[in-house]
């Protein structure tokens, strides 16, 4: 025969396998480079005065937080098959890879907004470590459960814990069920692989407006002035739900995420102004 049943597959793609089918939903796609000299400068700067491993994962996920803070109505889910509601909080999902990189799971951390820069790195390492180790309860429930669950099942086992956490809003984090598991956004930084250009779709589950993937950063001609330099550049790539974000909002949203992370001394909301 020519295919045979795979073995070993990992928990991520037991889910992707059989909770997506056919695409329906509307996607756009954007990306933007941004110049982050000052911003590697100002890290470096930051690292060395606190002692705190401080990322441009870190700086981008606050960046994104202040940018939804600024525009509350973009912070919406879409519920009941149409019905637009807006979310209380700016919660944001930062992918982590798990099992030396054969899975993939991530941290949701709440309130982002509302988070120092000391606070939101202590609050995604604390989580990753957690997953990594084995010691999150809530995701070695979640995922002994889709381990064990056969293939056939999955899917309408996915229908029924998005019915209950996007839809009913049921809360059981102790059974590793979440109320609205991905919050307002899913950040991801696959800069690390050496990529520079990337997109990835939407999680069926997730109901949030936007995903957001971190590239390499990479010296690239830059024009200052009137002059061509040799200027670090970032390339941040977007996913939109397009029900809730379309390009007018996309530009607001982009607009905010540059300012905050390229220009680090703009002030007390940048999300570099203590490191600046």
């Amino acid at each position: 025969m020519p295919f045979a049943p795979m073995k070993d597959v990992s928990t991520f793609r037991r889910m992707a396998a059989t909770m997506w089918k056919a695409p329906s939903d509307p996607t756009i796609y954007g990306s933007m480079d941004l110049d982050v000299t000052q911003t590697l400068a100002a890290l470096q700067r930051y690292r060395e005065r606190t002692g705190v491993r401080l990322t441009m994962t870190h700086v981008v996920t606050r960046a994104a937080a202040l940018a939804f803070a600024k525009h509350p109505h973009l912070n919406a889910k879409v519920r009941w098959g149409g019905r637009l509601e807006q979310r209380h909080s700016v919660d944001l999902f930062v992918s982590v890879a798990t099992d030396s990189g054969k899975d993939l799971s991530g941290a949701r951390i709440d309130g982002v907004d509302r988070l120092g820069l000391p606070e939101l790195v202590q609050a995604v390492e604390g989580k990753a470590k957690g997953i990594r180790t084995g010691k999150d309860e809530s995701f070695e429930r979640s995922r002994g459960l889709l381990q064990r669950t056969p293939f056939w099942i999955l899917r309408p086992l996915l229908k029924l814990i998005d019915l209950l956490s996007n839809e009913l809003h049921v809360h059981l984090p102790k059974q590793g069920l979440p109320r609205d598991p991905f919050g307002t956004a899913v950040i991801t930084n696959v800069g690390m692989f050496g990529i520079d250009t990337a997109f990835a779709p939407f999680v069926p589950l997730g109901r949030c407006p936007m995903l957001l993937l971190i590239t390499e950063v990479r010296p690239r001609p830059w024009v200052v002035g009137d002059e061509l330099q040799v200027r670090q550049v970032l390339r941040l790539c977007a996913t939109f739900d397009h029900r809730i974000i379309d390009g007018f909002s996309a530009g607001l949203l982009a607009k905010e995420i540059r300012q905050h992370v390229e220009h680090p001394e703009l002030g007390s909301q940048s999300v570099l102004s203590q490191a600046a």
